[in-house]
């Protein structure tokens, strides 16, 4: 599977008043983290794709557990994999580590999609893009799974 990995330090802003992560910032720092993941391989995921329309890859499912939380100015090691890779829809697999000690995991299923405008509240599924297919692909050199995608049935 493809895996993205990169470290975070724990700010001021981001703890409650206990010192220790506000959970929904791990929220955030999944998002975060998919943004660098594709901005790496040199891929804007909500770039537009023609005049007038965007893509993006919008969450439809999150599953999330949190087994223990960082404390102000610790380090975080953000693990993102590629799980399963589908026609329009992929599954991404997140783990949060400090040190050799896993905080959080979340699963979250993402959509590949476009739209036209900002005021469009419509967002159509489509095909994730071959060039972004091969980024995306299983290190293994194993053909993705396409598992789980209804619409290209």
């Amino acid at each position: 599977m493809k895996t993205h990995s990169y470290t975070r330090i724990l700010q001021w802003g981001e703890c409650d008043p206990a010192g220790i992560i506000f959970f929904p910032n791990y929220l955030r720092w999944m998002a975060d983290g998919v943004d660098q993941m594709f901005l790496a391989e040199g891929i804007d995921p909500n770039a537009a794709v023609a005049p007038g329309t965007r893509s993006g890859i919008p969450i439809v499912q999150l599953s999330m557990r949190f087994l223990g939380a960082p404390r102000l100015h610790e380090t975080v090691i953000h693990q993102i994999s590629v799980e399963r890779l589908g026609g329009k829809s992929l599954t991404l697999h997140h783990r949060f580590l400090c040190g050799e000690n896993l905080l959080a995991e979340a699963d979250e299923t993402r959509v590949w999609a476009t739209f036209k405008s900002p005021e469009d509240s419509g967002l159509n599924p489509a095909r994730i893009p071959d060039r972004i297919r091969a980024m995306l692909a299983p290190e293994t050199g194993n053909p993705p799974d396409t598992t789980g995608d209804k619409e290209e049935e």
